[in-house]
C-alpha cells in the first residue's frame, strides 16, 4: 500500500492515515477551520468532508455538505497539501443549483 494517501471522514474532523512501523494507524482528528475559524455547517448531524484537486491546480481543496438546503461548499486550499489552510470564503458547487446539492431532512 502506498504511503502517500490520506483518508478523510468523520463530522468536520480530518483523519490522516499515516504509516507507523509495519502497520498503519489513524492520527487524532483535528477540527477543520477556514479563515482561522471552525467551519460551521449548520444544523445537527454529520458531514463527510472530502479533499480533492477540484480546480486542477494540484492543491487539495475541501468539499463539504451543509445542512442548510444541502449545499456543497468548496473551500480553497490557500496553503499547501502538506499544511492545508482553507480560505474563509467558499464557492458553492455548481453555484448552488439543485444539481449541486445533496438531499436534506
Amino acid at each position: 500500500m502506498s504511503n502517500k494517501w490520506m483518508a478523510v471522514t468523520v463530522p468536520m474532523a480530518l483523519l490522516v492515515l499515516t504509516p507507523v512501523g509495519r502497520g498503519q494507524e489513524l492520527a487524532k482528528p483535528v477540527r477543520l477551520e477556514a479563515g482561522g475559524q471552525p467551519i460551521n455547517i449548520g444544523g445537527v448531524g454529520h458531514s463527510a468532508p472530502f479533499l480533492a484537486d477540484l480546480y486542477g491546480d494540484g492543491k487539495l481543496h475541501l468539499l463539504v455538505g451543509t445542512f442548510s438546503e444541502g449545499q456543497l461548499r468548496i473551500y480553497r486550499n490557500i496553503g499547501t497539501n502538506r499544511a492545508p489552510t482553507f480560505d474563509a470564503k467558499y464557492d458553492l458547487l455548481l453555484d448552488g443549483k439543485a444539481e449541486g446539492t445533496v438531499p436534506t431532512g
